[in-house]
């Protein structure tokens, strides 16, 4: 069984990668970013091992689920996932392939790479299907309006649950160049400095300048998670709702 926080299961890990000036004065810069442009966009699967691509395919039928007419059953999940496939920024899919579940995260975004111009961000979603699988579902994961994560949910709609909220995340930082820089300044390299200045000797304490950072970068953090929880209750609601027209269409499929 995981904890609550492996319920909410959903931080955000940015490990924005920026090239060096070397780099750049060689030119390799603008070749680098003239082939990248002429790449795929949007939601990349290349990462993913043929097993993890078939389980993905589940997901994305379900993303994709109509009632027949052409209506979406999932619109709000859907809506997201194509937003990433026309935003021209690309965002590669993986499994995590740990069965170690101390880590207690059901999924992650990050930026793996932070476009200066804005135009092409890199980021990387990832799932752990084992820890969403051992997930805990009960009154002690509750969030504060009531909502119980991946209640009533199957393996696969709990897996598209999770990556609702991580398409959530996407959206959310990748929808404007400020918001990217806003989470590469206030939380990356917050990051970064904290790191290098953690006390070397008992009695050593962080400066006010970086404990101000902290404090920013903190409320940052906690007003994403924030609008990813609402998106992902969201997501569950339209799931419960459309599991009997599913369940039924299933069956009459299976009957014939």
């Amino acid at each position: 069984m995981l904890s609550r926080h492996a319920m909410a299961a959903t931080f955000i890990l940015l490990q924005v990668s920026v090239f060096s000036p070397a780099f750049a004065q060689t030119g390799q810069l603008e070749l680098w970013t003239a082939a990248s442009s002429a790449a795929p966009s949007g939601l990349i699967t290349s990462r993913l091992s043929p097993k993890e691509l078939d389980r993905w395919k589940g997901i994305e039928r379900l993303v994709f689920a109509d009632n027949g007419n052409h209506q979406p059953l999932h619109p709000t999940l859907r809506g997201m996932w194509e937003w990433i496939e026309t935003s021209g920024h690309v965002v590669y899919v993986e499994i995590m392939r740990s069965k170690r579940s101390a880590t207690c995260t059901a999924g992650s975004f990050s930026i793996e790479y932070f476009d200066p111009k804005g135009e092409r961000h890199i980021g990387i979603i990832k799932l752990s299907l084992a820890n969403i699988d051992q997930a805990y579902v009960g009154e002690g994961t509750a969030r504060e309006n009531g909502f119980i994560p991946f209640e009533g949910l199957g393996k696969e709609e709990r897996y598209a649950e999770v990556l609702g909220h991580e398409l959530a995340h996407a959206v959310d930082i990748l929808t404007t160049p400020v918001s990217a820089k806003m989470v590469e300044v206030k939380i990356e390299k917050t990051n970064e400095m904290l790191l290098s200045a953690l006390p070397r000797r008992k009695g050593d304490s962080l400066s006010s300048e970086l404990k101000t950072r902290l404090s920013e970068r903190d409320k940052l953090l906690q007003g994403l998670e924030k609008r990813a929880e609402q998106m992902e209750y969201i997501v569950w609601r339209e799931l419960t709702e459309s599991k009997t027209f599913r369940d039924k269409a299933r069956s009459l499929s299976a009957g014939r």
